[in-house]
């Protein structure tokens, strides 16, 4: 009887444990999961590239030293504004004066030379001449006469050689008087010639080009604006050494701004001209900030990256809509570019949808039940993706879905 007792027993306890473990069953498969739900909505998304981008002017010159030499004077500083033709800069002009000073003598010189040569004969000179050859012809006669005579007594033997040789002398010697007389009365009388004063006159003239020339070149020492504006570089002071080319100042126009920002090549492919900007800065206290894109710089080029990888990028020009605020060149600022704007769209966040088999899904609730939809996405942005397809608005989706939520589960 005893041992029947503990049997009896022993099966309630089993019973017992057997049915409290299907009602166990039974509750947790009635149990419904909790989740977080959100309903499908519509609105607008949109697609971007985030950047940054640099405020630069339209329109700019930089200005260059057109020759060698000293800063003298310095008329401007960083952040004066200029019209054209105001003076930026003298330099030193002393070698400039001396190259001048040099030209003017040399043209003095053949000046007095041909003056002298232009100067009508001098009459007094040329009666003196023809006094001075008439005068040496007649002794010339006497001296042929002695040279005769003085030949007949040294073949008498009653003269010397040495005394024949000594009147031979004198009478070369008058007759080289009478030739040096002669050539000098043809050079008073004779008229200078065209080609002599053809070769003054254009020693003249190009003394006279070459002294207008480095005037012209003196105004390179006074340096001007070429255009209204405001300085926004500078790299010379008084004293300052300058070479020819080298770089002085930058003047733009501060009223023209725009921004130029470097988009990776693949992201270009995605933006136009015209798309939309989004313009911000903290810094700045810059909100949505409008702008466009009104160019595409045509050659991409490599800049090495922050973390040392090398990218290709190209630069692209933004307009900006409605300037509100007080830009400079220089400031830096934060970009959206849109690539994408869908208006009235689907839109889920993006923690509902999953990726299993190449497809895209999430779970709705129906019924009080997950129930698994495929579905077709198109732009993200923001945490928010759009629905294409498998989904309308009001459609309750779980949010973030566990592993224990599966198609037909109970979910509250």
């Amino acid at each position: 009887g005893g041992k029947n007792l503990k049997k009896k027993i022993i099966i309630v306890i089993i019973a017992v444990i057997l049915i409290t473990g299907v009602s166990t069953a039974i509750a947790s498969q009635n149990k419904a999961i909790e989740v977080n739900t959100e309903a499908v909505s519509r609105g607008n998304i949109a697609s971007y590239v985030e950047e940054i981008g640099e405020v630069k002017v339209r329109e700019h010159v930089n200005v260059y030293s057109p020759t060698a030499g000293k800063v003298t004077e310095d008329f401007v500083d960083i952040g004066d504004k200029v019209k054209a033709g105001d003076v930026l800069i003298k330099l030193d002009g002393e070698e400039l004066s001396r190259k001048i000073e040099e030209l003017d003598a040399q043209r003095s010189s053949i000046l007095a030379q041909y003056n002298e040569a232009k100067k009508p004969a001098d009459q007094e000179a040329i009666e003196k001449l023809k006094i001075e050859i008439n005068n040496l012809e007649k002794r010339i006669v006497t001296a042929e006469n002695e040279v005769n005579d003085t030949r007949l007594l040294l073949e008498g033997g009653a003269v010397s050689n040495e005394e024949y040789e000594a009147a031979v002398r004198s009478l070369d010697v008058e007759r080289g008087n009478l030739e040096k007389a002669k050539l000098d009365l043809d050079q008073l009388t004779k008229p200078i010639s065209g080609n002599i004063m053809a070769q003054y006159e254009s020693q003249l003239k190009q003394i006279d080009i070459q002294k207008e020339s480095l005037i012209d070149s003196g105004k390179d020492y006074t340096i001007m604006a070429s255009m209204d504006g405001t300085v926004l570089t500078k790299d010379v002071e008084v004293g300052s050494y300058l070479q020819p080319g080298m770089h002085i100042m930058d003047i733009g126009n501060t009223n023209d701004l725009y921004i130029e920002s470097e988009v990776l090549v693949g992201d270009v492919a995605k933006i136009k001209e015209g798309s939309e900007v989004i313009i911000s800065s903290n810094d700045l206290d810059i909100v949505d900030l409008k702008g466009v894109v009104n160019k595409i710089h045509p050659i991409a080029y490599s800049k090495i990256s922050d973390l040392g990888i090398e990218q290709k990028r190209i630069k692209i020009d933004i307009e900006i809509d409605k300037l509100d605020v007080e830009l400079k060149p220089g400031y830096e600022l934060d970009l959206d570019i849109i690539m994408e704007r869908k208006e009235n769209a689907l839109i889920v966040p993006e923690d509902a949808v999953f990726e299993m088999d190449n497809k895209e899904y999430v779970f709705i609730v129906d019924n009080g039940k997950a129930a698994l939809r495929e579905v077709v996405t198109g732009i993200e942005s923001q945490r928010l993706i759009q629905i294409i397809e498998g989904l309308k608005e009001g459609d309750l989706i779980i949010l973030s879905p566990e592993n224990s939520i599966k198609d037909g589960v109970k979910v509250k």
